[in-house]
C-alpha cells in the first residue's frame, strides 16, 4: 500500500533568534544521526527503487488524432 503524503500547514510559536538557531541546530543533528544509524537500509531501499524499471509511457490516444473543432 502506497502511503499518501499531505502537507498540513503548521502553526508554530514565535520564538527569539538564538532559539530559533539552536531549535535548527537540534533538528540536524538528530537527521545525521538518524541517517548515520539507518544508512544500510537507506542504501538498500535506494538501490531497490533505481533497479525497478519505471513503467513506460503509453498514451491512450495520439493527442494529434482529434479534430481541432
Amino acid at each position: 500500500m502506497k502511503r499518501v503524503f499531505v502537507l498540513m500547514p503548521m502553526m508554530l510559536p514565535r520564538i527569539s533568534d538564538r532559539a530559533a538557531v539552536q531549535l535548527l541546530d537540534i533538528l540536524e543533528l538528530l537527521l545525521t544521526y538518524v541517517r548515520h544509524h539507518y544508512a544500510p537500509q537507506i542504501q538498500r531501499w535506494h538501490s531497490r527503487q533505481r533497479s525497478v524499471d519505471p513503467p513506460a509511457y503509453r498514451p491512450s490516444a495520439s493527442l494529434f488524432d482529434d479534430e481541432p473543432f
